[in-house]
């Protein structure tokens, strides 16, 4: 289909070109900075007592779907972790593992458990063994809420209800249920610790069960919903919780959805025109800060919903083409992630879009870190594609010819509920699942 995005840009300039022109035609300041200091990406990062990255380059939370069905890791599991020990990134965020059955969104989602602890070691293991004892592994629990199967949710939301086709009598969870989770989350943090992860990801963000109670204005007569004190009771609870419980042997950390740029009133931090509004945002942070979190991973919007917000793309699942130019969202991702990183310098936050930008990302993520609008830059589904992409990086250079092409086919084979990765640049074992679960006739 005809494409008015596509990405052909042949250097920085014609970004930057691009940019002017989008800033005319829209009245908006699109300015991507890029910077030649390549070296910048190579500072350690101090982000607490005993927890420091030793380069500025992440490998974000993507979920492969490609777990036993008890939960551990599988084969392919194994196969993508290896490739991101061996990649040089400073920091590994393991993806969404659920901490309980009716968490998951996929029987092949990662779940932790007594029974399968030791196989979620022997992956912490492996990827130390790889890497070096000096990367720090993160291990994201979850509960995906309304995105489970079947749906969890927390409140009825408009928006998301006709997205979803949810009849508006669907039962919310209960208070009860809400509490017993705080323990179920700290009970799955203890394992995950006795796995050997260094850090705890309490996930809040894109829509899933803890980012929907931030949201929950309409969750009247509870303890968990309506006033700011009860939607963000769960997030802060747990992360207290987990922080008693753990002491200083692993860090609590969070995966955190700053808005979900769903239309007010079902939004959290939107506004009544459709803009972000970091009021509450920002006030959340410094309390989760205050409670010891000093590492956020910062993403926007919910990939259900409004997947060129947090993953600017050329197409998205189906061909679809996104509603604004993506230099226009990745625009606005890396000035409110700096917003909010020149709010808490003290704090770590990790940028997230830059896959979009192929081999140009490098000039904007060393921009980014040269002007404090993030201090770690984080890769997604540019580390599904690019074998090796950070090494590479350290190295003052990316491959054009290994990049990730935003072309969407990793999220069509999860929405088809097959085992995600790249069937473009990791083609031998991608793209015959691609074949199977996607497009059956090529």
């Amino acid at each position: 289909m005809n494409n008015p995005y596509k990405f052909d840009f042949k250097s920085v300039g014609d970004i930057q070109k691009k940019a002017a022109e989008l800033s005319e035609l829209s009245a908006l300041n699109v300015n991507i900075g890029f910077s030649e200091n390549y070296g910048v990406l190579s500072r350690k990062v101090d982000v607490e007592p005993g927890f420091t990255l030793k380069n500025s380059l992440a490998i974000h939370p993507m979920e492969g779907f490609d777990g036993t069905f008890d939960g551990a890791p599988g084969e392919l599991t194994i196969r993508r972790y290896k490739r991101f020990a061996e990649s040089g990134a400073g920091l590994l965020w393991v993806e969404a593992v659920a901490v309980q059955e009716d968490a998951r969104t996929s029987p092949h989602q990662l779940m932790i458990t007594e029974k399968n602890v030791d196989e979620f070691k022997k992956l912490a293991e492996t990827v130390k063994n790889i890497a070096g004892g000096d990367v720090k592994i993160i291990i994201q629990l979850t509960h995906s809420g309304r995105f489970s199967k079947p749906p969890v949710i927390a409140c009825h939301n408009n928006t998301l209800n006709t997205r979803m086709n949810l009849d508006p009598s669907y039962p919310c969870v209960s208070d009860d249920y809400l509490k017993r989770l705080e323990d179920t989350f700290e009970d799955a943090a203890v394992l995950a610790n006795q796995a050997g992860f260094d850090g705890i990801d309490v996930k809040n963000c894109h829509r899933y069960l803890f980012s929907e109670l931030l949201g929950a204005f309409n969750r009247q007569n509870s303890e968990y919903g309506d006033s700011y004190e009860n939607r963000t009771r769960i997030f802060k609870n747990t992360i207290k919780r987990i922080k008693n419980r753990l002491g200083n042997s692993a860090a609590v950390v969070s995966r955190f959805g700053i808005s979900d740029v769903i239309p007010y009133p079902d939004g959290f931090a939107t506004t009544e025109d459709g803009g972000v509004d970091l009021t509450e945002t920002l006030r959340l942070i410094g309390e989760i800060n205050a409670l010891g979190v000093n590492l956020l991973d910062i993403t926007m919007g919910t990939p259900y919903y409004n997947p060129h917000i947090n993953r600017p793309y050329d197409l998205n699942v189906g061909g679809t083409v996104s509603p604004s130019h993506p230099l226009i969202n990745l625009n606005s991702f890396i000035n409110h992630i700096g917003t909010i990183q020149k709010a808490y310098p003290n704090m770590t936050f990790v940028g997230t879009g830059y896959s979009y930008l192929r081999q140009f990302a490098i000039g904007a993520a060393a921009y980014a870190v040269e002007n404090n609008l993030a201090k770690v830059i984080g890769f997604g589904r540019g580390a599904f594609a690019y074998k090796g992409f950070a090494n590479d990086m350290l190295n003052g250079f990316m491959d054009s010819k290994k990049c990730c092409l935003t072309c969407s086919k990793c999220t069509e084979i999860m929405r088809a509920n097959g085992p995600t990765g790249c069937p473009v640049r990791d083609s031998e074992v991608y793209m015959p699942i691609y074949k199977q679960y996607v497009k059956k006739d090529i």
